[in-house]
């Protein structure tokens, strides 16, 4: 069994504000302990259901936020920014099931703790074949497309919702019930740990009776960006292949699935790159 996990930080256990997840910040030393603290916990459940592999990618802005030495030993990581496939770089049709651990819900998601889609404050909606889709959407497609089911997702209570619409039954892990933006009520690591590891391990083992269904991705697919000002959708409609389809969206067509992710991400990457320091 080959288990890949997606590890993004803004639904980690413990995590409600940007203080907590921002590089540099006072609290971001303390939530890259309570990352760890999920993502080992959803490693050691991965194996005791029988993983013979498990490979983690580090997901969250920077991705440089998990400590190879503070890792499960029994995973290898996959760490740093600069990666075609972005939070689902190394995943392949091999594996049997992804892990997407504190993953968070899109923007504009009412109440949902630190909502965004790929940007915090540059990206208005991202939407595949016209339907808006979050990271959890988004990435969960490619995986469909590849084979591979998204057998658990943790984070806070919308997200968990948002993931029983994208999927179909998944595991979930609600590590705190969401309050605001920037606040939530939030559980205690000793229950949610051992949530996340008994939740893990059934996923993997629901994989291998395969249990879970793939919903089909509508091929060729195209995935476009409303972006929160033009300038933004200037700097990505500048790469090859990406039509400008309004003042504020850009947008990628592939003939398959992966192609049109693949393009989004340099899409994407290269929006965030227009941004003006002073007015965004």
């Amino acid at each position: 069994m080959r288990v890949f996990v997606s590890a993004d930080m803004e639904g980690i256990t413990g995590v409600a504000s940007a203080e907590d997840c921002v590089r540099g910040e006072p609290e971001y030393e303390r939530g890259t302990d309570l990352m760890h603290g999920d993502v080992n916990a959803a490693v050691a459940g991965a194996v005791a259901a029988g993983a013979d592999e498990v490979l983690v990618n580090d997901s969250h802005s920077s991705m440089r936020n998990l400590d190879r030495d503070r890792l499960d030993d029994r995973a290898t990581l996959i760490r740093g920014n600069t990666k075609p496939r972005s939070m689902m770089q190394g995943l392949d049709a091999d594996h049997d099931v992804a892990l997407f651990v504190g993953y968070h819900a899109m923007a504009g998601t009412a109440g949902a703790v630190l909502n965004h889609t790929f940007f915090g404050h540059v990206l208005v909606r991202l939407r595949v074949n016209g339907i808006e889709a979050g990271e959890l959407g988004w990435n969960a497609r490619l995986a469909a497309a590849l084979g591979v089911p998204v057998g658990l997702v943790t984070g806070d209570d919308p997200t968990v919702a948002e993931a029983r619409d994208e999927l179909d039954g998944p595991e979930t892990v609600a590590v705190k019930t969401a309050i605001d933006r920037f606040s939530a009520e939030l559980r205690p690591a000793s229950a949610t740990t051992e949530e996340i590891r008994a939740a893990a391990e059934r996923a993997v083992e629901r994989a291998r009776a395969d249990e879970f269904s793939l919903r089909s991705v509508t091929e060729p697919a195209t995935i476009a960006a409303d972006w929160s000002t033009t300038n933004a959708a200037a700097r990505a409609a500048g790469l090859p292949g990406v039509a400008r389809e309004a003042d504020r969206t850009t947008a990628v067509t592939g003939d398959d699935y992966p192609s049109a992710f693949e393009d989004a991400v340099a899409m994407l990457r290269a929006g965030g790159d227009g941004v003006d320091e002073f007015y965004g």
